[in-house]
């Protein structure tokens, strides 16, 4: 085994030597290229794939993190809007507040709502002036837009008041139809609407009548913006004609008022 070996390794020694004396190409070393050039590629390929992949996932990490980034930014940016829209809506209010209070008679306290119950069985809200400031039960209380309800239980620091659309509540109105204003109630239902009753039967109601407060009685002063006609219908039954009317103010989403003050405050000792 080892003389066949011997002898191989001879007889290819001196097939080299001849060729390479003879000016050929060393036959080992084109060989040994032969099958070490197709690995360097395949070796130098995937140091290159390997390197774009790493690459990729060094940019998929940026841009991760660049779009956490905006994502905060976008929520901080969404969460300033609505803070911006926020102030502009009481800011809106609080010119209604004026305008309404310049056309009130009697004085009128400014107050903060500090809880609502727009419940069914509730339709109430907290405010944060009570009988030390004159706050009384039985005291009407309007919003920017139009007549809110009445003030229904207060002690020393705080009031609750008994919204419009609650049930049992009801105040006189007038309709201002362009032909005839008449005259009605309307009455809470413990809905998000009210309920235009004892209408005449002849009187000229339509859709889109505004409705504002009568101010027969000494409790509701007159002409507080009190909703729009949605629905009009004539009730055989009793002789009246009935409507809805979506109230002037969004009960949700009043957050200031104005209570009318006792004319003697008390003070809780």
């Amino acid at each position: 085994m080892w003389l066949v070996l011997a002898t191989l390794g001879l007889l290819l020694g001196i097939y080299h030597n001849h060729v390479v004396q003879r000016g050929g190409a060393n036959p080992l070393t084109a060989l040994v290229r032969s099958l070490i050039i197709p690995l360097q590629r395949g070796a130098q390929h995937a140091t290159d794939r390997a390197s774009e992949f790493a690459a990729m996932l060094i940019r998929a990490r940026e841009a991760l993190r660049a779009y956490d980034h905006l994502a905060l930014e976008n929520a901080r940016l969404r969460q300033e809007v609505e803070q911006l829209r926020a102030l502009a809506a009481e800011n809106e209010a609080l010119r209604q507040l004026l305008d309404l209070r310049a056309r009130l008679p009697h004085q009128w306290l400014g107050c903060r709502v500090i809880a609502a119950y727009p419940q069914p069985a509730q339709q109430t809200l907290i405010i944060d002036r009570g009988t030390r400031d004159g706050v009384i039960a039985g005291a009407p209380v309007v919003a920017g837009a139009g007549l809110l309800g009445v003030v229904a239980w207060a002690d020393r620091d705080r009031a609750i008041v008994r919204l419009l659309s609650a049930p049992r509540m009801a105040v006189s109105v007038k309709v201002l139809n362009p032909q005839k204003v008449s005259l009605g109630v309307c009455e809470g239902r413990g809905e998000s609407r009210l309920l235009l009753n004892f209408v005449p039967p002849e009187a000229p109601v339509q859709v889109g009548d505004q409705v504002v407060s009568a101010g027969l009685g000494s409790k509701y002063p007159p002409d507080i913006p009190i909703g729009t006609v949605e629905a009009v219908w004539l009730d055989r039954q009793f002789s009246v004609k009935k409507a809805w009317v979506r109230p002037a103010v969004n009960f949700e989403q009043v957050r200031v008022v104005l209570v009318q003050r006792a004319h003697s405050p008390a003070h809780s000792k």
